[in-house]
């Protein structure tokens, strides 16, 4: 099938936005939009779109979705990856694995590049998500528009874990969340070894990840991920990505999540 120059514009945006995440076993550069990107100091990097306050339900409590005066979705492009907040504490075989994936990267593209399901950040790439923030279900909901065009359920009503012998592995696994002030924390367990949680470092079914999202103004989004595997790892470790308004990546505010088809791109 021939490829029109609009597709294979947002295949090559998809493919820059992975990238990145499979090039990381190093401390991580600044965050966008913080002081110190340039040295200690250095002033953060100007607006490029407005910085409008956050929105917030009746209650006071963040809203991660859309308001009702501020509606839209988040759109990806080079500039937002989460990386390692220092190196990687790799299990032995672990760190074989990540080194093969690295070096053979033809052979072995992450899953999400083919349409595959991934959990964690490699849930939030490009070209872009939707989040929807439902209180009346005590749910929030995240709507992929890449990879497998696929969507996560995280509960927010005091619910636990499923038993571990009644909690069946999959892509996605199984998320809980709760408020602390201004952030929701999800718990995410059940995730089977298919999966590449963030380019190529590995889990197994022992994995489990603890993921913060806020919202600091409209247009802003900081999330951050602690994996804890002891099946591949020797401690948990920590990674962190932001969209703000001074990025590339940011919140296309009254926008409408367009449809991409992964499959159609071959």
């Amino acid at each position: 099938m021939t490829r029109t120059l609009p597709t294979l514009a947002l295949s090559l945006a998809c493919l820059s936005l992975a990238v990145p995440f499979l090039a990381q076993d190093a401390p991580p550069a600044p965050l966008a939009g913080k002081a110190g990107a340039k040295g200690k100091g250095a002033a953060p990097p100007k607006p490029i779109r407005p910085v409008l306050p956050t929105p917030r339900w009746p209650d006071g409590r963040v809203n991660l979705g859309a308001a009702k005066d501020a509606k839209g979705y988040w759109e990806l492009r080079p500039g937002f990856a989460s990386r390692p907040m220092g190196t990687v504490p790799f299990q032995p075989w672990a760190k074989e694995l990540f080194t093969y994936r690295q070096s053979s990267q033809k052979l072995t593209r992450p899953p999400y590049i083919d349409c595959k399901p991934a959990p964690g950040p490699e849930f939030l790439l490009a070209p872009g998500f939707e989040i929807i923030d439902a209180p009346d279900l005590k749910s929030v909901f995240i709507l992929q528009m890449g990879g497998a065009h696929s969507w996560r359920v995280i509960y927010t009503d005091g619910r636990m874990h499923p038993k571990p012998e009644d909690l069946r592995p999959t892509s996605l696994g199984h998320s809980i969340g709760h408020w602390e002030g201004d952030t929701l924390v999800v718990d995410t367990v059940g995730l089977n070894e298919k999966v590449w949680i963030m380019g190529s470092y590995p889990t197994t079914e022992q994995a489990h990840l603890t993921e913060k999202f806020s919202r600091p103004t409209l247009g802003s989004l900081e999330y951050e991920i602690t994996v804890d595997d002891p099946g591949a790892y020797t401690a948990p470790w920590t990674a962190r990505g932001v969209i703000n308004e001074s990025g590339a990546a940011g919140f296309v505010a009254n926008g409408e999540m367009f449809e991409y088809i992964c499959q159609d791109d071959r």
